[in-house]
C-alpha cells in the first residue's frame, strides 16, 4: 500500500507518510485480531493483516471525501492513535 496521507490538527501536521505507517492504537490491533483470528497476541502476519484492514476502511472513506473530517467518522476511525480525534483532518496525497 503506497498511498500517502496527511493527518493534521488545524494547521499542525501530525503525520505525513504511507497509510500503512499511520499511528494505530495497539489495543485496536489486538481487538481486531481477536475479532478476525481469535488471537489476543497477534504475530506480525496477523498484525499486518489488521493494519491493512484499517487502511482499507480509511481508504474507502477517503475515496468519497478528501480531506476527511475525522469527527464525522469517529467510530470507524477510533483505531487512530491520537489524543483527540475531534480536530483531525485526513488528506489523501
Amino acid at each position: 500500500m503506497k498511498k500517502k496521507i496527511i493527518i493534521a490538527s488545524k494547521d499542525d501536521v501530525l503525520f505525513k507518510g504511507k497509510m500503512m505507517n499511520m499511528p494505530i492504537k495497539k489495543s485496536a490491533i489486538i481487538d481486531k485480531s481477536i475479532e478476525l483470528f481469535d488471537d489476543d497476541d497477534p504475530c506480525i502476519i496477523h498484525t499486518s493483516y489488521v493494519i491493512k484492514h484499517f487502511v482499507d476502511d480509511l481508504l474507502k472513506l477517503l475515496n468519497t471525501t478528501s480531506p476527511l473530517d475525522v469527527k464525522d467518522h469517529q467510530e470507524t476511525l477510533s483505531f487512530l492513535d491520537f489524543p483527540a480525534l475531534d480536530d483531525l483532518t485526513i488528506t489523501l496525497k
